[in-house]
């Protein structure tokens, strides 16, 4: 602070061109506008107030002092608020520490060029470890915001420079302090993603023309490309020699048989799919991605190949395989030719395994077997009986007063299905999409129900339940009508506290 405090009297003695011990507004203003180019002129005179404590239109040193670092001012706290302490924060200049800004310069231009935007300003405190200790992430735009004039997007140096003042402010250090750490900066940290090693690029044995006779890269070798053609010739020629090594002459003539089973005398690509598929050669390092390369290979990119190419075939999948070659002729011989897959079984169909039910010449074909014109009459009488009464039923009257309770003199399905609610009629065999089915059933498709076919509904009701007529008359019976529910209205005060009310709604 003592140090602090005697660049700023220096300062001070500096800007008191008169040598009379105090400021007046004109020695502030280019104080000011010396740190910040940007500073208005009312500002400087709403400052020039507040820092003038006694108001004897002169700022002395210990004023001004005071004001820059918040003693003696509560009251410019409550009635100065924020233009003040937005004033005092762009108040930042040389603070006595500073050294030469030749070196951040160079830092200034290495990150940015001429002129510096948001973004690389932002990377450069970050780049700079300068966020932290007071300085939050949030500050960089403020920063950038505040030395760069309004309209503006890009700072030059001498915008830089306060900038940095702003820095060394928020962190609580002197600008030479942030100088120093800007000066011995390196430059911008380029990151990017490391390439993956490459065999034709990082393996310099393997360059070939000028790149070979290259000084500039070590390791090459100008000879390693003479031969190399003829050394792979030679290699694969090595390979086939061993794989013919480990085949048996006497299984071919079987191999053949199999393939001239599975395709005559050429096979294309679909019909070797099928014979890989079917002798079971694929899988354990042959997959049906690898049939394809094999019979391009083999077959030197023709549509189809003859046995001579599939004998290639069986030793290229030998060696996918990792096997002797006589180990995949074993497999192939053994093969009993293409499997012949068959009609799906066709599942069980009522109306045709049934012969019971065939009609027309149909039935006259494949036999009634008890399937006769009167068919349709017994089905017919079957459901009539369902509606009918019978011996189980109790008397009605007690449930056509339900009936009528809930209908009136007709009943609509609407009215039907309240009643079978409200009687507990529904469980698991007679559900609620059975109830349209039972109305229409007993009306023929009418829109009303009579006290006849209600009693018809009700008969219907306890077959798709299955127990007696009188036990769903019983429930309907004991019905005491519809049950009608309505929504409680919640407690309200100022309408159920008759004390709340005023004006002419008192003692109502």
């Amino acid at each position: 602070m003592d140090a602090k405090k005697q660049a700023l009297r220096k300062k001070f003695d500096e800007l008191d061109a008169n040598g009379d011990g105090s400021l007046d507004i004109d020695e502030l203003r280019d104080l000011l506008q010396k740190g910040n180019p940007g500073f208005k002129t009312k500002e400087v005179e709403q400052l020039y107030r507040n820092c003038d404590s006694n108001h004897d239109g002169r700022i002395d040193f210990d004023e001004f002092l005071n004001y820059i670092y918040g003693q003696d001012h509560s009251h410019n706290r409550t009635s100065g608020g924020r233009h003040d302490r937005m004033a005092k924060a762009s108040a930042v200049g040389d603070d006595g520490t500073e050294g030469d800004w030749g070196p951040c310069e160079a830092v200034f231009t290495a990150f940015a060029g001429q002129d510096m935007d948001g973004k690389e300003f932002a990377k450069f405190c970050k780049d700079n470890k300068l966020i932290g200790h007071g300085m939050q992430k949030t500050d960089v735009d403020l920063i950038f915001a505040k030395v760069v004039p309004k309209g503006k997007r890009r700072m030059d140096f001498g915008m830089f420079q306060n900038a940095c003042r702003h820095i060394a402010n928020k962190r609580n250090q002197s600008n030479g302090d942030i100088q120093n750490i800007v000066s011995s900066s390196k430059g911008p940290n380029i990151a990017g993603t490391k390439t993956d090693a490459v065999r034709f690029y990082d393996d310099k044995s393997t360059f070939t023309g000028a790149h070979a006779h290259n000084a500039n890269f070590e390791g090459t070798n100008a000879e390693a490309h003479v031969g190399r053609h003829d050394r792979n010739l030679a290699a694969a020629e090595a390979a086939r020699e061993e794989l013919e090594a480990q085949e048996d002459p006497a299984l071919w003539p079987a191999c053949q048989a199999v393939f001239e089973a599975f395709a005559g005398e050429e096979v294309d690509g679909r019909e070797f799919l099928k014979l890989c598929v079917d002798i079971g050669l694929i899988g354990k390092g042959f997959t049906k991605q690898d049939v394809d390369i094999v019979f391009a290979g083999a077959g030197h990119g023709a549509k189809k190949i003859g046995f001579a190419g599939f004998q290639d075939c069986i030793k290229r999948i030998a060696q996918k395989k990792g096997k002797p070659v006589y180990v995949i002729q074993q497999q192939v011989s053994e093969a009993s030719g293409p499997t012949l897959t068959g009609v799906t079984k066709t599942e069980a169909v009522k109306f045709y395994d049934d012969k019971s039910q065939f009609t027309g010449a149909a039935a006259d074909v494949f036999g009634r077997d008890g399937h006769g014109d009167d068919r349709h009459a017994k089905m017919q009488a079957a459901e009539e009986a369902k509606l009918a009464a019978s011996e189980d039923e109790h008397p009605w009257e007690e449930c056509l007063a339900t009936y009528h309770a809930f209908g009136g003199n007709d009943m609509d399905s609407r009215e039907f299905l309240k009643l079978a609610v409200d009687c507990n009629l529904f469980d698991k065999k007679f559900t609620k999409n059975d109830i349209d089915i039972v109305f229409t059933k007993v009306t023929h498709g009418g829109r009303r129900l009579s006290e006849d076919q209600f009693c018809e509904a009700i008969r219907l009701v306890a077959v798709k339940k299955g127990v007696p007529t009188h036990a769903v008359q019983a429930k309907v019976a004991s019905s005491s009508g519809p049950q009608l529910k309505g929504t409680k209205t919640e407690y309200s005060r100022f309408h159920d506290d008759k004390e709340s009310y005023t004006g002419m709604h008192v003692g109502k």
